[in-house]
């Protein structure tokens, strides 16, 4: 069991990682297209915690199927080529066929790709300094992560928290700090708006990321970027903020395309 990330990060307050007695399922706490959300209370010798657990459904009851733009680059088929300059076919030809033809097999490693992805993606941002749960341990059907929220209530999404006028301007730095460190580490939410923002004491957090996508190597990523902050932008408009959409996501760009010249300098 992990005791930290490798970007020295220290571990949420109170969350219990081993050594634990055991994890109690408390009740259902959201209940989405894709996934349902339960509040786990995990008792340790010494004390316990809260946890989220993200369950997802059978591919077969989700509303959302059109994925082909967010998995292209996971792609397992096509070529490459080995040391002799030889083009060979890659391994998993046969597993991409299943997939795109949606057999039971097929069906059975979307739903182990796309668990992955959301983990994987939630632990890169996490280790960037992103606000998003700590992402606990991958579950063979989803995802335990950090709870946010208090025994009472979990945090409201950022459309139900309404917050009060002179919050906002507080509120959209945190948002464009927050998609700065995603762009650091090299990840783009896909999905972003505040309905996946969350607000607890004053600070957001971000979740649900099985549609992330990396920012290279993805044809699509910078569009799916721009939807992110024009999504949330136009939610902050709509509220009275002044402030233009496209002037975050030219900063973000900048940003990803400095990152971007500098790894390749340093590869050198």
């Amino acid at each position: 069991m992990r005791d930290d990330y490798p970007s020295g990060r220290p571990l949420p307050p109170g969350i219990i990682l081993e050594n634990f007695v055991e994890d109690v399922e408390v009740g259902r706490l959201k209940s989405g297209k894709e996934a349902d959300v339960y509040v786990v209370q995990r008792i340790g010798p010494a004390g316990e915690c809260l946890l989220a657990a993200k369950r997802y459904k059978p591919l077969a009851q989700r509303a959302f199927r059109n994925d082909a733009a967010y998995t292209a680059h996971r792609r397992i088929d096509g070529f490459v080529r080995d040391i002799g300059g030889w083009r060979r076919p890659k391994q998993g030809r046969g597993t991409q066929r299943a997939m795109d033809k949606k057999s039971a097999y097929g069906k059975e490693v979307l739903e182990e790709r796309w668990i992955q992805t959301e983990f994987e993606m939630l632990t890169k941002a996490w280790e960037a300094g992103a606000p998003v749960p700590y992402p606990v341990e991958r579950l063979s059907d989803g995802v335990l992560m950090e709870y946010v929220g208090d025994v009472d209530r979990a945090a409201p999404r950022l459309v139900d928290a309404r917050p009060p006028t002179d919050q906002l301007p507080d509120l959209y730095r945190q948002v464009g700090d927050a998609m700065r460190r995603f762009v650091q580490a090299g990840v783009v939410h896909a999905d972003l708006s505040p309905y996946n923002i969350l607000l607890w004491h004053g600070q957001i957090w971000i979740i649900d990321l099985p549609q992330a996508v990396p920012f290279l190597g993805v044809d699509a990523a910078t569009d799916f970027l721009h939807r992110d902050v024009i999504n949330v932008g136009e939610w902050f408009v709509r509220r009275g903020l002044e402030i233009d959409p496209e002037d975050l996501f030219a900063e973000l760009v900048s940003e990803a395309f400095e990152l971007t010249m500098k790894d390749l300098f340093q590869a050198r």
